[in-house]
């Protein structure tokens, strides 16, 4: 016990150990001179007095110095006591601090977050109204040259009809020398009709035959979209089954059955998780392609417009995507 305590308890100790030895030899040397007082004479009692008084002044002195270091050792043991209490409460301080900082830093963190995760949708909003508006403006370009062949035709037929009016007026002034001359236009503005129907009747067919050949484009177009998508089938398949050749060449390679369960392990946890994501487990399906991600990436597709399959890119739309409970 005397080891484990502090150096300023063992001090004290020491002092008032020190303190007890002199006591007990004061008592001691009373007594002898108790003894002295009775066996001899009245020299020796008075040398003995004289030596007796010297030696308690001098243990008085040596109690009264170790008062005093004890009274010492008492006020450092207070300082010590108010110093640790002061640290005590400015460490508490630097503790509700910190905390208040490290809830501060916490909340800049997620107020950063949500700043990116608006950044992030503003600029998927932009891109679609660039697309939309790059759309637009073919639309516009397209109109604007069918108006101007529309207005070349119109600025034509004014033409035509100014050069009519004048010849109109020739005729009316020239009425009787110019009567066969009118039949003969009569007979021209029914030729002129009857090929204007036949035109009509070209055009008729232009389109019908326009027509069929966007038919034909868009069968061709969903024929080679679902053969794309079988060719990536295809592919997966064959992915798949590399895949399980080299974990069974690794199984026939490896000497310890740890590695190859580790291995093993490795793959389903692959196969569980969302390709998309590569964090989350796989919990929906697309019913387009059956191709299995986790929720939360379909959705955020879903609503950022990016509406295709990761893996394939076929389109999906809301009621495409279903929950899948593999528990």
């Amino acid at each position: 016990m005397y080891k484990a305590c502090p150096k300023e308890m063992r001090d004290k100790a020491q002092l008032m150990g020190a303190e007890k030895r002199a006591r007990t030899e004061l008592e001691e040397v009373k007594q002898q001179m108790k003894k002295l007082s009775e066996t001899k004479k009245e020299e020796k009692k008075r040398l003995a007095d004289e030596d007796a008084t010297r030696r308690i002044k001098q243990l008085e002195e040596c109690a009264d110095s170790l008062k005093r270091q004890v009274a010492n050792h008492k006020q450092e043991e207070e300082t010590l006591l108010t110093e640790m209490e002061v640290t005590g409460q400015a460490f508490e301080d630097m503790q509700e601090q910190n905390a208040r900082l490290i809830q501060q830093l916490r909340e800049k963190d997620d107020a950063n977050f949500k700043l990116m995760s608006e950044r992030i949708k503003s600029n998927q909003i932009s891109r679609l109204s660039r697309e939309e508006k790059e759309m637009l403006t073919q639309q516009v370009a397209t109109l604007s040259t069918q108006v101007e062949a529309q207005n070349q035709v119109v600025r034509k037929l004014e033409e035509k009809e100014r050069l009519l009016q004048n010849n109109l007026a020739a005729v009316e002034k020239e009425l009787t020398l110019r009567q066969q001359a009118m039949e003969m236009h009569k007979r021209k503005a029914i030729e002129s009709a009857q090929s204007a129907a036949d035109l009509k009747l070209h055009l008729e067919k232009y389109h019908s035959q326009i027509k069929e050949v966007q038919q034909t484009v868009a069968e061709k177009t969903s024929a080679l979209e679902a053969e794309a998508f079988k060719t990536k089938r295809m592919q997966e398949e064959t992915a798949i089954l590399k895949r399980k050749v080299e974990r069974l060449k690794k199984i026939e390679m490896a000497s310890d059955m740890d590695e190859i369960l580790k291995e093993e392990i490795r793959e389903y946890k692959e196969t569980l998780t969302c390709p998309s994501c590569k964090v989350k487990r796989k919990d929906a399906i697309l019913t387009k392609c059956f191709h299995v991600f986790c929720y939360d990436c379909l959705r955020t597709r879903y609503e950022t417009r990016q509406r295709k399959c990761p893996k394939c890119n076929a389109a999906f739309g809301a009621s495409d995507y279903h929950r899948l409970y593999l528990s």
